[in-house]
């Protein structure tokens, strides 16, 4: 089976693009949307957007529907956050598990990360077309566009998605979080680390990071600024060479 965990803000059919062609025919793919994301309506209680609380929600999601065979895992940004907790907490036997665009650190509000709590804030002052403007005219974002014009309009999609305000806790309380170190970082499994070059939100420095403390390689697309298609092309070329043979 192929646990497939999505980003910050986004939901599961981001994954599609990502998995497009690239998972081998005949495994099962279970693609939640997270809490107070896609089709997920719970909001709650800042306690419950703690990284161990979300993936704790996700195991137990995936023990219902999984029948005891190893797991392989995909998570991007967020995702990729919440498959390192699962993989390494020993709860669920493992294939191997690919880190996409890996966002979050040891550190509580990373400076990469600053922008959502900021986006989270302005939707609960204004209307969504006097956030997005707030928004534009900020530093964080006119920073991030300065580098990547391409995730400076992503991020614009923050404010104008549907229940984009109905939702802004995700987006005050999710990129507060640590990534608790534990004693052995690694992951008992084949494990590979997937980065994009100019992208203020998930940096290479970060990815980099991670490669370093989960003892494992990482590759690099091409930007989004020179094209999404070749992009995700090239994503989905990665991420099939890793999957072949999983189960």
């Amino acid at each position: 089976m192929l646990l497939a965990l999505h980003g910050l803000g986004s939901d599961s059919s981001a994954l599609r693009e990502y998995l497009a062609g690239a998972v081998p025919a005949g495994v099962r793919i279970f693609a939640p949307d997270l809490r107070a994301h896609g089709a997920d309506g719970r909001l709650g209680e800042p306690e419950d957007f703690a990284l161990e609380a979300m993936a704790a929600d996700v195991t137990s999601a995936l023990i219902q529907v999984g029948d005891g065979s190893p797991v392989s895992i995909v998570g991007v940004s967020l995702g990729a956050a919440l498959a390192t907790i699962i993989a390494r907490s020993g709860t669920l036997p493992l294939d191997r598990v690919a880190i996409v665009r890996p966002a979050f650190t040891h550190q509580p509000l990373p400076p990469n990360l600053a922008v959502f709590p900021l986006i989270g804030r302005l939707l609960g002052e204004h209307s969504p077309q006097r956030a997005l403007a707030h928004l534009r005219a900020s530093g964080a974002w006119r920073s991030i566009a300065h580098e990547s014009l391409a995730h400076a309009r992503y991020l614009e999609t923050q404010v104008t998605q549907p229940q984009a305000a109905e939702r802004r806790i995700r987006l005050t309380e999710i990129p507060r979080n640590a990534l608790a170190l534990p004693l052995d970082p690694r992951i008992p499994a084949p494990t590979v680390v997937l980065a994009s070059p100019r992208d203020p939100v998930h940096p290479l420095h970060v990815a980099q990071a991670w490669a370093d403390e989960l003892g494992t390689r990482m590759l690099v697309s091409p930007a989004r600024d020179d094209g999404e298609d070749a992009m995700m092309r090239w994503f989905q070329q990665q991420l099939g060479n890793f999957l072949t043979g999983i189960r």
